[in-house]
């Protein structure tokens, strides 16, 4: 550690070097202003002594001047002067000191505060260091989630646009969004659906979102059944998912005339709003994906219809958990009241729009916990 001493007196120049090397401090010492500002820049102290009175200049103004030179360097400033009166520590404390001693100084306290101020000079390294590496790994993350973002934003262009027969809205808790929704019409006219909510939210949470659409969209072309892509995701997620986690989704096939044929684990039950106002339901049953191997995965299927005007909402555990400024959810009731008056307007795109801002209005100021997807489809 090194010490700048700023004294125009020599015999305190010595004692104060004397002093501070036998703590295993470098002490450089100089006698006036332009030599004090001169040697701070070439020596780079981590700590300062002077004076009030300094040949050259104000002891007062030396500090303003080392302070800035500083920059983000956290260097003590410590002043020891025959001055003591209130006025004069009051100036020197202003002016940007971090102590005063009187002269002339008691050796044992002399280096009591030396000791304390180098304690706080490698506090203030090392809270640098972590700050440096912190920067660092923050860096990292953000540029790894850009990646992945580019990753799976690439291949959800595969999925289809908003259109006034599908509308997707993904709403994330985190800079990272860890749901899926995916819809795609296949070359018989039938279109398939897989909405997707990975347990936790933000990157870990999208872990296996990469492999599952690569399934689902070969899927598409293959017209590959809905029970046999509900086992390869299940086959694909229990091998590479730690066993605390896994993806509660529905994986749905919906032909031109409105018949459907689904898959559900582990999601809130879809709504289909029917067009007279009643409400019906998608159930999920089963288990989520990657929780069962092979062999005790339940793959079957249930039925239902969209008819003409019909709406089907798929929404993630996020949209039932929403709170509230008093820390309340939204829940099933309010959910599905919502999802009644909304999806009454006859355009699907603005149906959509008036859900989001409504959930909005909602929750306020409160901080949103989980990511948000919400599916609407029409026949």
């Amino acid at each position: 550690m090194k010490l700048l001493c700023v004294d125009s007196e020599p015999v305190y120049r010595e004692i104060i070097s004397l002093c501070a090397e036998k703590e295993n401090v470098t002490v450089t010492s100089v006698s006036s202003y332009e030599d004090a500002v001169q040697a701070f820049i070439d020596y780079a102290p981590d700590m300062v002594t002077l004076d009030v009175v300094v040949k050259g200049g104000s002891g007062f103004d030396l500090v303003k001047k080392l302070k800035a030179l500083s920059g983000n360097r956290f260097i003590p400033m410590i002043f020891l002067s025959s001055q003591t009166s209130d006025t004069v520590m009051d100036r020197c404390f202003k002016s940007g000191a971090d102590d005063f001693i009187p002269k002339p100084f008691n050796e044992v306290l002399f280096n009591i505060r030396l000791k304390t101020h180098m304690r706080h000079v490698e506090l203030m390294k090392e809270m640098y260091r972590k700050n440096k590496a912190l920067t660092y790994f923050q860096t990292m993350i953000e540029r790894e989630h850009e990646m992945a973002h580019h990753v799976l934003d690439h291949i959800q262009t595969r999925s289809e646009n908003n259109s006034e027969h599908v509308v997707i809205t993904r709403l994330s808790a985190a800079s990272f969004n860890g749901d899926l929704a995916l819809v795609k019409t296949r070359s018989d006219g039938a279109r398939l659906i897989f909405v997707g909510d990975f347990t936790g939210h933000g990157l870990p949470a999208s872990i296996g979102a990469l492999p599952v659409m690569h399934a689902f969209f070969d899927a598409v072309d293959d017209l590959l059944d809905v029970n046999e892509l509900a086992g390869q995701m299940n086959r694909i997620l229990f091998s590479i998912l730690p066993d605390y986690m896994f993806c509660a989704g529905y994986l749905i096939l919906m032909t031109p005339n409105g018949e459907i044929l689904y898959w559900g684990g582990g999601m809130p039950n879809a709504l289909i709003r029917r067009a007279c106002g009643a409400i019906d339901y998608l159930r999920s049953n089963h288990m989520p994906l990657g929780i069962l191997p092979a062999y005790e995965f339940e793959a079957d299927l249930q039925s239902n219809k969209l008819n003409v005007d019909d709406t089907l909402v798929i929404v993630s555990d996020g949209v039932l958990e929403l709170k509230n400024c008093r820390d309340e959810m939204l829940g099933d009731d309010q959910v599905e009241k919502l999802i009644s008056s909304s999806y009454a307007e006859k355009s699907l795109i603005l149906a959509q729009k008036m859900t989001e801002k409504k959930l909005t209005e909602y929750r306020g100021e409160s901080v949103q916990l989980d990511d948000i997807t919400l599916v609407a489809l029409r026949n």
